[in-house]
C-alpha cells in the first residue's frame, strides 16, 4: 500500500477544500467548479504518464496526450524549478511513446479530468505504534479494487498481467504536480519486467466519477510505453575535452583502486562485463592511447569499473570509450548491444592527466594525532619506492623504532613504531628525487617540513556499544568485542585472567585476534571473540587490566574500572526472495 504524499497539500486538494467550504455555508453550486477540473460527464482521460527519471526520481513523461483537449496539461512546474511541457501546446499533437521508462522503478499515472468515486481507494488509518491511537494519515491501496489491468511482455514473448498497488490522488489539476486527480499504478516488483521490454495498461470497468459514469470505452486503452533498454546514466570521471579539470593518473590505474565508472540504471549482471572478444575475455572499455590492456568489474549491481592494468603516464591526454558492439546482460537475461560512443550517452570521455608531483602530505603541521597515524606522501602517479631513500631524501626526528617504508602505490606512508607524547619532524629534503613507474621524475625544489604530535597516552574504544546486536551470517561467523587503540598493541599481553565472556550459551573456545597493529599499519585492533551462537552475552575487560605496546621500552594501558558490554547474537534474517522475471 502506499500513501500518498501530495494529498491534502497540492494547489488542486486546497481549492476542492475551499470549494466544499463553501457549500457547507449554503452556496448551491457545483463543487467542483473552481478546480479547474470538469465534473459534468463522463471521467475522461486527460494524460497517462510514465516514470522514466531514473536519476531524480521526479519526471513523469507522457505516454499519452488526450487529442484537442484544452484541459490535458501543457507547461508544468516542477519542484526542481524546471518547467518542463508535459503535453504539446498545439493540441493536435499527441504524445510519442515512452521507450526509456526507469527499469528499476518505473510506474503509471493516468490523470482523470474530474474527481473519481474515491471507493476505488481502500483507505487504512496509520496507528501511532506508541499510543495506538489513530494518527488521522491514512495509506491507500488499489490492489483489492483493481481499476486497471497491467500487462507487460515476458521474457519468453507474448504479454502477461502484472500484479501491482497503487493509490487514488484526488489532488491536483493540470498545473500542479504531480497531475491530478489520477489513478498511481505501481508494479510490486518492477524489476520483474526485462529492461527494454514494452508493457501496457488498460482501464477496467469500476472506474466511475462520482454520480456513477464510467470511463469512455474509447478512453480505457491499452496505453502502451516501453522500458528502456540498459544504458549508462552516469560516468566517472567526467567528460573534459580541454583537460580544464585534470585527474592524478593512479585514479586510472587499477591496482591503486582507480579506474573509470559507469552507472547504470538498473542491474547489470556481472558475468557479461569483460567477456568480450573471440575467447570472451576482452573487457568492453578501451583507452586512447593505448595503456597496456584494461581490466573491469563490477563494482555494485549498477556501477561498473574499468581501469588500465599498467600504470598511466603523467600529463597526457587520454579517451575512454564504450566500444561499439559491447554488450551487457541485464538481470532477466536480456541483452542490450550498444552503438557508437558518445558524450551525450556517457560511454565517451576525455580526461587528462596531472603532471607528476607531491600532492599532498599527511598529518598536517601541528596535528595532534594517533600513534598509529603514520606520515604519508601521496603523489599524482604510482612511484617506485626504491627511488625515495632514507636520509638521503628525508629524515625524521626523532626516529620511530622498526622504521620502514610502506609502498601504496601512489602512497608513501613512512611506517614504524611511534611513541605517544612526542614531537616528530619529517624532512623531505630539497634536491629529493622520486622516480614514477611510467619514468617521470618528480625534485622536490626545497625543504618541506612536516611537524606534529601524538597524543598523549594510550586510549582504547570499544564495539559494539553496550545492548546491541551482532549479526551471525554463518556459523563460521566470528563475533564478539573490538577492542581499537590509538597505539601499536601487543594482543599476547592481554592475559586470559583479564577479561570474561558469559553466556547462557555454551561459549567455544575464545581467542584475541589483532587487526593491524603492525610497524606498517595505520590502525590497531583485537577481538576477543569466537563462534557464538544466538543468544545474551556480556563481556567484560576488568579493572587492572594491562595492555602493552611494541615499543622497545612499552607503554602500558590500563583498564580503569570494569568495562562491560552487554551485546545479542543474532542469526542473520532470512533473504528475502530472489526477483523472479516474468
Amino acid at each position: 500500500m502506499f500513501f500518498d504524499p501530495t494529498r491534502g497539500r497540492s494547489q488542486g486538494f486546497a481549492l476542492v477544500a475551499a470549494a466544499a467550504g463553501v457549500l457547507a455555508l449554503g452556496a448551491c453550486n457545483d463543487p467542483e467548479q473552481n478546480t479547474n477540473l470538469r465534473p459534468d460527464g463522463d471521467p475522461e482521460v486527460l494524460a497517462v504518464l510514465v516514470m522514466n527519471d531514473a536519476v531524480n526520481n521526479l519526471v513523469e513523461t507522457a505516454t499519452y496526450c488526450a487529442p484537442g483537449d484544452a484541459k490535458r496539461p501543457a507547461i508544468v512546474g516542477l519542484p526542481d524549478f524546471t518547467a518542463p511541457e508535459v503535453c504539446p501546446s498545439d493540441l493536435t499533437k499527441g504524445a510519442d511513446q515512452v521507450v526509456d521508462a526507469y527499469p528499476d522503478g518505473w510506474y503509471v499515472r493516468i490523470m482523470f479530468d474530474e474527481l473519481l468515486d474515491p471507493s476505488i481507494e481502500e483507505l487504512t488509518e496509520i496507528i501511532d505504534p506508541d499510543t495506538m491511537e489513530g494518527t488521522d494519515t491514512y495509506v491507500g491501496s488499489i490492489a483489492n479494487t483493481h481499476p486497471v489491468k497491467l500487462e507487460c511482455e515476458s521474457i519468453g514473448g507474448g504479454f502477461v498481467e502484472v500484479e501491482y498497488d497503487g493509490y487514488y490522488s484526488p489532488a491536483g489539476n493540470a498545473v500542479t504536480w504531480p497531475l491530478g486527480p489520477s489513478l498511481v499504478i505501481k508494479p510490486n516488483e518492477p524489476t520483474s519486467i526485462g529492461t527494454g521490454k514494452s508493457c501496457r495498461v488498460t482501464i477496467n470497468d469500476n472506474v466511475t466519477d462520482k454520480t456513477g459514469n464510467k470511463v469512455p470505452s474509447t478512453q480505457r486503452g491499452a496505453y502502451t510505453f516501453k522500458l528502456a533498454p540498459l544504458t549508462v546514466l552516469a560516468i566517472d570521471p567526467s567528460d573534459d575535452p580541454k583537460g580544464e579539470s585534470p585527474v592524478d593518473a593512479s585514479l586510472l590505474y587499477v591496482d591503486d583502486g582507480g579506474g573509470v565508472t559507469l552507472t547504470f540504471n538498473s542491474f547489470v549482471d556481472p558475468d557479461s562485463v569483460c567477456d568480450e572478444g573471440t575467447l570472451m575475455d576482452e573487457c568492453e572499455f578501451s583507452f586512447a592511447p593505448d595503456m597496456g590492456g584494461v581490466a573491469g568489474g563490477s563494482l555494485d549491481d549498477t556501477n561498473i569499473g574499468y581501469g588500465s592494468l599498467d600504470p598511466v603516464k603523467s600529463k597526457t591526454a587520454y579517451t575512454g570509450s564504450l566500444k561499439a558492439g559491447s554488450k551487457f546482460t541485464d538481470r532477466c537475461g536480456v541483452v542490450t548491444t550498444f552503438g557508437a560512443p558518445s558524450v551525450a550517452d556517457n560511454t565517451l570521455i576525455h580526461v587528462t592527466t596531472n603532471e607528476f608531483e607531491l600532492a599532498a602530505t599527511s598529518p598536517s603541521a601541528g596535528d595532534t594525532v594517533s600513534g598509529m597515524k603514520k606520515p604519508t606522501l601521496i603523489f599524482t602517479n604510482e612511484v617506485d619506492a626504491a627511488t625515495f631513500v632514507t636520509t638521503t631524501d628525508y629524515t625524521i626526528s626523532p626516529a620511530p623504532e622498526s622504521p620502514t617504508l610502506v609502498d601504496g602505490g601512489s602512497a608513501l606512508l613512512l611506517g614504524g613504531f611511534y611513541k605517544l607524547n612526542t614531537d616528530y619532524t619529517v624532512t623531505i629534503k630539497a634536491g629529493a628525487m622520486i622516480t614514477a613507474l611510467t619514468g617521470e621524475v618528480y625534485t622536490q625544489a626545497a625543504d618541506k617540513v612536516i611537524t606534529y604530535k601524538t597524543q598523549p597516552a594510550i586510549t582504547l574504544a570499544t564495539t559494539p556499544a553496550d545492548l546491541a546486536s551482532l549479526t551471525r551470517a554463518s556459523a563460521t561467523s566470528v563475533l564478539g568485542v573490538t577492542l581499537t587503540f590509538n597505539q601499536a598493541m601487543d594482543a599476547t599481553s592481554l592475559l586470559p585472567t583479564e577479561y570474561t565472556l558469559t553466556s547462557t550459551q555454551v561459549i567455544p573456545a575464545l581467542a584475541v585476534t589483532p587487526t593491524g597493529c603492525g610497524a606498517g599499519s595505520t590502525s590497531c585492533s583485537f577481538k576477543v571473540g569466537g563462534l557464538l551462537l544466538p543468544g545474551d552475552y556480556t563481556f567484560t575487560l576488568k579493572a587492572g587490566a594491562t595492555i602493552n605496546d611494541k615499543l622497545a621500552t612499552p607503554s602500558t594501558y590500563t583498564q580503569a574500572a570494569d568495562k562491560v558490554i552487554h551485546f545479542t547474537v543474532k542469526n542473520a534474517a532470512t533473504a528475502p526472495p530472489s526477483v523472479t522475471c516474468l
